[in-house]
C-alpha cells in the first residue's frame, strides 16, 4: 500500500468514525429514552434513526468504492494496516480501534435495549393476565357499594 493510498483510508476511515460516533451516542441516549418510558421522545426519533441508517449505508457504499478503486477490495481492516506504511501505520490502527469500539458499543447498547424492552414487556403482560379484581364504587351518600345492581333496568342484564 502506497503513502498516498494509507492516506485516503485513513481520511475516510476519520469521516466513517464521526458517524459512528454520532450514532454510539444516539444510541446511548435511546437507552436512557427507553429506560424512562419516554415513549414521545422514541416515537419522534424515528426520523433521526432512519437518517442515521441511511448516511451509514451511504458511507459504506462509499467505502467499497473508494476501497474498489484502491484495490483493497475484500481487505480486512487487519490486512490493511499490515500493508499500511509505517509512518501511517499508528493513525490507522488507531482509526480502526475506534470504529471496532463504536460498533461493539452500539451492538452491546441496541442488544441492552432490547432486553430491557422484553422485560418492560413482560412486566406489563403479567400485569394484564392478573386476575381483575372488583371494582368499589361509593353512592352519593359515600357507601361503599362493592356489588352492583344488575338485573333488569333499561339494559337488562350486564
Amino acid at each position: 500500500m502506497t503513502t498516498d493510498t494509507a492516506k485516503q483510508v485513513i481520511a475516510f476511515m476519520e469521516k466513517y468514525n464521526k458517524h459512528f460516533e454520532a450514532l454510539s451516542a444516539f444510541v446511548s441516549e435511546k437507552r436512557a429514552k427507553v429506560i424512562a418510558d419516554e415513549l414521545t421522545w422514541l416515537l419522534d426519533s424515528l426520523t433521526t434513526e432512519q437518517k442515521f441508517i441511511m448516511e451509514g449505508n451511504d458511507l459504506e457504499a462509499k467505502r467499497l468504492a473508494l476501497f474498489r478503486k484502491l484495490g483493497l477490495a475484500g481487505k480486512k481492516a487487519r490486512t490493511l494496516v499490515e500493508e499500511c506504511p509505517e509512518e501511517l501505520k499508528n493513525k490507522l490502527t488507531l482509526e480502526c480501534a475506534a470504529m471496532e469500539k463504536h460498533v461493539e458499543f452500539i451492538k452491546t447498547t441496541n442488544a441492552d435495549i432490547i432486553e430491557i424492552i422484553e422485560r418492560k414487556l413482560s412486566v406489563q403482560e403479567k400485569l394484564i393476565n392478573r386476575p381483575h379484581t372488583t371494582a368499589s364504587t361509593y353512592t352519593g351518600k359515600g357507601v361503599k357499594v362493592t356489588k352492583h345492581n344488575t338485573s333488569g333496568g333499561f339494559f337488562g342484564n350486564v
